[in-house]
């Protein structure tokens, strides 16, 4: 298994906006890529900090996810409302 994580900044005032494209994304992950087993928003202690937690079947479930229609169009549509680039790491389970 793979998992992601990825620590998104988001531009003052445009936390509700991010929120609500973001929400977008997770349900189009959810109902077209099968072999990911979660995706999903997290808070952190700063507001303008959303986590994505990502859980993959395999390498090439996750190298497959930003080749995807959906992510291309809904995750771009997040860009104006980051302050900046996000913040990504990737983990291999160890069994």
């Amino acid at each position: 298994m793979i998992g992601a994580i990825a620590k998104l900044k988001i531009k003052e005032g445009e936390r509700d906006n991010f929120i609500e494209a973001m929400e977008k994304l997770v349900q189009a992950v959810s109902a077209n890529e099968a072999d990911c087993f979660y995706y999903e928003m997290h808070e952190t202690e700063d507001p303008l900090t959303i986590m994505m937690i990502e859980l993959y079947k395999t390498e090439e479930a996750h190298a497959n996810h930003v080749q995807t229609e959906h992510f291309k169009t809904l995750g771009m549509a997040l860009a104006p409302f980051m302050a900046g680039a996000p913040e990504i790491t990737v983990h291999k389970s160890i069994n």
